[in-house]
């Protein structure tokens, strides 16, 4: 029976408290910064909860002459594992709910990290030590991803993994778009990550975009000698590509995306690095498509049908959060409200058909005529709100001038042999100059875009 000692808090005590074969608990309160003051003499290793008195690591491992200690969390994260590397612990484990980590999990750990009995082979130890800990990074990452909703942090965190697992100069994930039959880069990690995060890859194009087309792994060893290799992408960033391991994310029997590892560091790709990529990859590919139909599922409740704008919901939800955040900062917040001119015209002359297709034009007008950090939501009808962050009157002024001369200067219905003219009312109001409130702001600015329509139409007007 091998005895543990766990330092640790009351949470991760309950999950390890189950019946484990060939393994016991004794548990410890939190290090606190302190070496243990116990008798840890009897136990073959030690487990500490990560963040509660981390830092006494070097003191417990002196207290346990060479006995492996491993840390161990309630959650993993790339945050979490770069922490437990850092602190310089053995292995870590991810312990979920009640049982979890399994007595076979710790055990490989324990017998892989220890010190090399005499009369035995230092390879063979080394060996056991890389099994136990791909056990445990595979057991976590699909445990983990799986329960997480946001695509983005389930590739950060299968990234992470990888990183970890195999030693190389750079790494990248790689999604297809299938309506422009292209890869972009969702997220790459290395010397120049940042460099090629705005590069699209054609399917078929270089190593990736073969891998993606064919569905198949490879490894390549000698991107010279290879003629799939891509050499453009290395000359736009001056970086020298050696070697490539790549391996698609099949989820559902089709290809959503790719992984690759490039330029393995102390020697070549083998084929045992493509198993443990593909065993990485193949459960978390679903894990990231789940994340993504969860995030499209979500996105359908906070966006107009038609125009594929923000509605009017998460509008006043938007607007309430960054009033909060103006309060904190003392910075304003302007809001655009917008009615269109003749529209009604549209809808009697050429029917409601024709009405819902100019509506999706303005949407389209409305995306190219603001700024990135702006929101739009089609408010009801033919009435469109814009907010703009952190923006006074002056500058809402200037960019609702944009967007008046561009639906002015428009032809819409061109697309079904038409040439319908349209222009729009247009209404300002600021925080905290106009009102303190996401109702007041609104109010505020239809009231403004109302005196413009009472006027002349196809004008601006700021609240007063």
């Amino acid at each position: 029976m091998a005895r543990v000692a766990v330092f640790s808090g009351p949470a991760l005590r309950r999950n390890l408290r189950a019946t484990a074969s060939g393994l016991s608990y004794e548990f410890f309160p939190p290090l606190g910064g302190r070496a243990p003051q116990a008798d840890l003499d009897a136990f073959a290793g030690a487990l500490v909860e990560l963040g509660k008195g981390s830092r006494a690591v070097p003191m417990l491992r002196k207290v346990m002459d060479g006995r492996p200690v491993g840390s161990v969390s309630l959650k993993a994260d790339p945050a979490t594992l770069r922490r437990s590397v850092q602190l310089g612990f053995d292995f870590h484990l991810g312990s979920f709910g009640r049982g979890d980590p399994p007595a076979k999990e710790v055990l490989a750990h324990l017998k892989a990290a220890r010190r090399v009995e005499a009369g035995g082979r230092p390879g063979m130890a080394q060996q056991l030590k890389k099994t136990a800990q791909r056990l445990a990074i595979l057991t976590d990452i699909v445990k983990t991803a799986n329960s997480i909703l946001e695509p983005r942090k389930v590739i950060e965190l299968i990234m992470a993994k990888i990183q970890q697992l195999i030693a190389s100069e750079a790494w990248s994930m790689l999604m297809v778009d299938e309506e422009k039959q292209e890869l972009t880069f969702e997220l790459a990690l290395g010397e120049k990550g940042r460099d090629v995060s705005s590069f699209r890859v054609k399917m078929g194009e270089g190593i990736a975009g073969w891998v993606a087309q064919t569905g198949k792994p490879t490894i390549v060893n000698d991107t010279s000698r290879d003629p799939r290799f891509a050499r453009r992408f290395d000359s736009q960033t001056q970086f020298q590509t050696r070697s490539i391991l790549c391996a698609p994310l099949i989820s559902r029997g089709r290809t959503i995306g790719v992984v690759q590892v490039i330029n393995k560091r102390g020697g070549k790709f083998t084929q045992a690095d493509l198993e443990v990529l593909l065993t990485l990859v193949e459960p978390c590919a679903i894990a990231i498509e789940n994340a993504i139909l969860f995030q499209r599922t979500e996105q359908l409740t906070i966006t107009d049908d038609l125009t594929k704008l923000f509605n009017s919901r998460y509008l006043n939800l938007y607007i309430s959060r960054e009033i909060k955040r103006c309060k904190r900062h003392g910075i304003p917040l302007s809001v655009i409200f917008l009615d269109l001119d003749g529209f009604k015209g549209v809808n009697d002359a050429y029917g409601h058909l024709a009405g819902s297709r100019t509506l999706t034009e303005v949407g389209g007008i409305l995306v190219e005529a603001v700024r990135e950090s702006d929101i739009l939501a089609r408010y009801g009808g033919d009435e469109f709100v814009v907010v703009l962050p952190e923006t006074p009157p002056s500058g809402a002024l200037v960019i609702a001038e944009r967007i008046r001369k561009a639906i002015e200067s428009h032809s819409f219905l061109k697309d079904q042999g038409l040439e319908a003219r349209i222009s729009a009312s247009f209404g300002i109001a600021s925080y905290p100059d106009h009102a303190l409130t996401p109702e007041g702001l609104i109010q505020k600015a239809d009231q403004a875009m109302y005196r413009v329509k009472e006027r002349d139409k196809n004008g601006i007007e700021v609240a007063v």
